[in-house]
Order: structure tokens, then sequence, then C-alpha cells
């Protein structure tokens, strides 16, 4: 599952994100690396996302949203 397909207010774990090295490690700079715990805090109107991570919230458009990789957070 995606980040992009997550509910609002689901607590994911990232497993890894997709994309060429230069997104990824573009993501890695900004806290998205395998194991980060991430909340759906909000759900823009063209599949934009707002989601908590760590200590921050990040907004990320709907293609960067399908490259995020995750599960739930309790399995």
């Amino acid at each position: 599952m995606t980040a992009g397909e997550s509910a609002r207010g689901a607590l994911v774990r990232l497993r890894r994100v997709t994309g060429d090295r230069r997104h990824r490690r573009r993501l890695a700079e900004l806290g998205f690396v395998p194991g980060a715990m991430m909340s759906v805090l909000g759900r823009g109107v063209y599949g934009g996302l707002v989601l908590a991570l760590g200590d921050g919230r990040v907004a990320v458009d709907a293609r960067t949203a399908a490259t995020l990789v995750v599960e739930p957070a309790d399995g």
C-alpha cells in the first residue's frame, strides 16, 4: 500500500521509497527513511497529503505520495 492509499488519521510505517535515486535522496533528507512512523493528517483535492513525520509536518503531492510504500504501524 502507498501513503496515497492510506486513510486520513492512519498511523503507518514507511517500508521504502520508490523512484529514481535523486528523488529517494531528497525524501530521505526530509526524514522519509525506512522505518519512519507517519500519520496522514489531511488530504488535498488532487490527492496531495499532509503528513506528520516526527515533530514536523510535510505536504507532498499525489505523485510523491504514490512513491511512499507503507504498512500499518501495528503490523
